[in-house]
């Protein structure tokens, strides 16, 4: 693996096999518990990008398994973060997504994320951290991160393991349009991962 960014291992926000903090900026997790909001305004965490969908079913492992994630629960998750000036967004990627509608999705998920650190330390997040890992893994590629090193990325420091989301992060191409904003990013106060 050649592509090496100091990531730390947190279990403040979430149960499952913990949060990972990249560059002191970029928080790659599962579903983060309401008790652990306070930490994130503590953390400085400025923004929140969900990937899983609204009323998606919850697959084990892992045990126990996330919490469901019902429209309400979605809703209820963007309210309880704004009243702690924590924005939400929410740009579903599904795990049985092809190819096509995988690129799409991690594209703009990826692009979601890269605009958010603009205001700060900004967390994605899915259920278990394989989704939310993908997001991290294309936002590497369109800095011009060759995909078998992201994806190997994800997958060692990260949290990816889901075969099906390597698989779609192996093959994602991103878009001119992440490229040139991920350029400019580049050139602004927010970490770049150039």
């Amino acid at each position: 693996m050649s592509v090496l960014y100091p990531t730390i291992n947190c279990l403040e926000f979430v149960a499952y096999s913990g949060t990972r903090i990249v560059l002191s900026y970029y928080y790659v997790t599962g579903q983060p518990s309401v008790a652990a909001y306070q930490g994130m305004v503590k953390a400085g965490i400025k923004s929140v990008l969900c990937v899983r969908l609204p009323g998606e079913t919850v697959e084990s492992p892992p045990y126990p398994p996330p919490p469901p994630f019902s429209p309400a629960d979605a809703a209820r998750e963007r309210d309880d973060l704004a009243k702690l000036g924590i924005s939400f967004t929410n740009i579903p990627i599904e795990r049985s997504m092809d190819q096509t509608d995988f690129n799409k999705a991690a594209t703009a998920a990826a692009a979601a994320f890269d605009k958010n650190t603009r205001t700060g330390p900004t967390m994605v997040h899915c259920s278990t951290g394989d989704r939310a890992s993908s997001v991290f893994a294309a936002l590497l590629i369109g800095y011009g991160t060759p995909n078998a090193e992201a994806a190997d990325y994800a997958k060692n420091a990260l949290l990816l393991a889901n075969g099906t989301i390597i698989d779609r992060v192996l093959g994602y191409r991103p878009t001119a349009a992440l490229t040139a904003q991920l350029q400019e990013t580049a050139a602004g106060a927010a970490p770049s991962l150039r």
